[in-house]
């Protein structure tokens, strides 16, 4: 349900209104401060938009999984209207007997307790010359507080500032010292992230340049500030403490009666020891808690300033791979942008790339638009992270940065969700960047679809099978014979296996100039296509790869005979022959190869080139690249099953966009064997199919049909709709 930040408060009440008082579930039916609170709000659902049927549903599939439910707090909006929106879900969590259940809110975080409230604790302390001495490690205060002169001149009455970053960078030129941190490979650490639970840190090599552990900075200050520098002593190493804590601390309590050097390498093996102190006693709501509490539905656009998930924060944003990754969504890459939606951009005559102003209460920046199908219709959406500044060569001054819209009002850092913001078109134009211009499938079975009634009757439901005669007398593969297949219905389109390649196939960056001439390298990409109606279209994503057609279009118009065919089944390329005449990128329906048309490898600095993987090559500029299956990775596991006098197992050769990604929505094998789980996929499982198998590529990779679980049948009848 399209919502804007105002409206998730309100459609809570409402949600609440139809459990306790129209429904009378649960044990607040009969207090009366909880009715008493919530009678106001009847109309609350219907006010936000919010469908009748779509209501009726929500509340009898919660009431029929009383205790087996969550329900869970956005985060669009922020400051004390978060508060209350978290005390409401917290009623119907409740009511819903959800807690102790499903909410289990005894096992706490004993990490990330800080505040906003903190910081303005912290700033006033350095206003009032009460702070001598401030340590600045892990976060970049004057960047998120964007420069302003509220953290600028709290600074300047500050003594000293020791700042930990690697660069001049927002903070670092307040800074009187830098003093850079280990990278996190580089260092020993432990932590208890929930109660119970320990886990220990291993640097995996040593530290490159002259820098030093935060921690054992910390150590090394703390007993020079005890004993002077002159009697140092003590662990000599960061490492040393860890363990001497561990003995001394952890082993009582999580050891089991083991020696300490069999706790230790079973905390090193394991990566952890102890485990979550879970308690699952079931809190009482207190209702009075909802005293005071009331919707705030107001009128004109809303802002949402949101983590894109390959930016996040801005903290890691100087690696060129995080800025050239497409969002999963736009697929616009090397800036953030203002979303706005299909109908707010024709009311006001807007095409992606348009300029306007944004005003928020007495604060104004220009951006990019992007039109974004789906988007609430009063909802301006930005993505933080950008408009770093001093952060170094790849990040500096790439997009906006949007951190001053949020409200700062000397007691915490409001977030500026929910704000109303005026728009306004400049008149200018700006170019965006994107991987991908079509949204539209265009009536091919691309991603197919079901829902889960579909499927449950049949379970190829929306398949169709074409009947192809061909010229072609097929392949015989007498050993291995390489496959691939990816379920649609597990992919989120997060681009992990995007970023994964580029890592171990030396994959490089092109720049947002060549993206925008379509000449981006990655060897496999995330299609996002959108869905049902275009007002209210939804995303489905589908990773595409080299297919490794048994009837390879590439194979028969190339005149060197650069790519070929393996006896294994692999469409391999031979670099060494290629002339770069692109026949093969021409003939490739599934549009997988990429053609380097610079030297993009040729001046890598330093230390960049540690990132190259040694078992793959780095190619010069002229020859075609693609997905090879990690063709690399399959020769190691070969290898290794024969030195290890043993055939070779399903599961031995992993790619690098199987093992990394999170929904394990890849699987790579021999469909030779008839025990592996990909030829059990290709033979036996309904849902699979080829992509554009009327062409009769015959793929070696299959996808599985995307499930719905709704209870609406044909709910995605055409997609075949154009969109911005």
């Amino acid at each position: 349900v399209k919502l804007k930040p105002s409206q998730q408060l309100q459609v809570a009440l409402g949600l609440a209104h139809e459990l306790i008082i129209k429904k009378s579930a649960g044990k607040h039916a009969g207090d009366d401060r909880v009715k008493s609170a919530l009678a106001p709000y009847s109309e609350s659902l219907r006010n936000a938009g919010v469908d009748a049927n779509v209501v009726a549903r929500l509340v009898d599939d919660l009431l029929k999984n009383k205790g087996r439910s969550l329900v869970v707090a956005g985060s669009a909006m922020g400051g004390e209207a978060a508060t209350q929106l978290q005390v409401v879900v917290n009623l119907i969590n409740s009511t819903l007997d959800n807690e102790g259940a499903t909410v289990i809110a005894k096992s706490r975080f004993t990490a990330y307790k800080s505040s906003s409230a903190d910081m303005a604790d912290l700033i006033a302390d350095m206003k009032s010359g009460r702070i001598n001495s401030l340590i600045i490690h892990g976060t970049n205060p004057n960047y998120f507080l964007n420069d302003s002169a509220v953290f600028q001149e709290a600074a300047a009455k500050v003594g000293m500032i020791l700042y930990t970053g690697d660069k001049k960078d927002e903070t670092g030129k307040l800074a009187n010292y830098i003093i850079p941190d280990n990278h996190p490979l580089e260092s020993w650490g432990d932590n208890e992230a929930v109660a119970g639970l320990y886990t220990i840190h291993q640097p995996t090599i040593r530290p490159m340049y002259d820098t030093r552990s935060f921690a054992l900075s910390l150590m090394t200050w703390a007993f020079m500030a005890k004993v002077g520098p002159a009697r140092l002593t003590g662990p000599e190493t960061y490492y040393d403490f860890v363990r001497a804590f561990w003995k001394t601390d952890v082993l009582p309590k999580v050891g089991g009666g083991k020696s300490f050097e069999d706790f230790w390498q079973t905390a090193l093996q394991e990566g952890f020891v102890g485990e979550v102190a879970s308690n699952s006693a079931a809190r009482s709501f207190n209702s009075g808690a909802l005293a005071g509490i009331k919707e705030n539905s107001q009128e004109g656009f809303e802002l949402v300033m949101y983590a894109a998930p390959h930016i996040g924060d801005g903290k890691y944003t100087n690696v060129s791979w995080l800025h050239e990754l497409p969002d999963p969504v736009t697929k616009i890459v090397w800036d953030n942008f203002a979303q706005i939606s299909m109908a707010a951009a024709n009311k006001m005559s807007l095409k992606t790339g348009d300029m306007v102003e944004l005003t928020v209460g007495d604060k104004k920046v220009e951006m990019p638009v992007h039109i974004q199908p789906g988007l609430h219709n009063e909802t301006i959406a930005i993505a933080i992270g950008y408009g770093r500044k001093n952060a170094g060569k790849i990040t500096t001054n790439v997009g906006m940065n949007i951190y001053h819209l949020a409200k700062w009002n000397d007691k915490a850092l409001v977030s500026a969700n929910g704000q109303t913001v005026a728009v306004r078109k400049t008149g200018h134009h700006y170019d965006l960047a994107k991987t991908q211009d079509h949204s539209s499938m265009n009536g091919r079975q691309i991603v197919n679809e079901a829902t889960l009634a579909e499927y449950e009757k049949n379970e190829a439901a929306n398949l169709h099978k074409h009947h192809v005669w061909s010229i072609w007398s097929g392949h015989q593969y007498n050993g291995h014979k390489w496959g691939m297949a990816v379920d649609l219905n597990s992919c989120t389109g997060c681009s992990n296996c995007m970023v994964a390649c580029q890592s171990e196939n030396n994959i490089p960056v092109v720049g947002k100039k060549y993206v925008m001439q379509g000449r981006e390298m990655y060897w496999i990409r995330i299609d996002r296509y959108y869905v049902g109606d275009a007002e209210n279209a939804e995303s489905v994503f589908q990773p595409v790869m080299c297919q490794h057609c048994d009837n390879a279009p590439c194979e028969t118009v190339c005149p060197v005979i650069a790519t070929s065919h393996s006896p294994e089944g692999l469409n391999d390329m031979t670099y060494n022959r290629c002339v770069g005449t692109r026949y093969c990128s021409n003939n490739c329906p599934y549009k997988v190869r990429r053609f380097n048309w610079f030297n993009f490898n040729k001046d890598i600095e330093k230390p960049l080139h540690l990132a190259m993987n040694p078992e793959v090559t780095v190619r010069p500029r002229g020859v075609m690249e693609k997905c090879t299956f990690c063709v690399h990775k399959i020769k190691a596991g070969k290898n290794q099953a024969k030195l290890a006098g043993r055939e070779l197992k399903d599961g031995d050769i992993k790619t690098a966009c199987q093992t990394s990604c999170p929904a394990d929505a890849i699987t790579f094998g021999d469909m030779n064997d008839p025990e592996s789980k990909v030829a059990k996929i290709f033979k036996t499982e309904p849902r699979a199919y080829a992509l554009l198998e009327e062409f009769h590529a015959a793929p070696s990779v299959r996808y599985l049909t995307k499930i719905r679980n709704n209870d609406q049948e044909r709910r995605f009848s055409d997609s075949s709709g154009g969109h911005a």
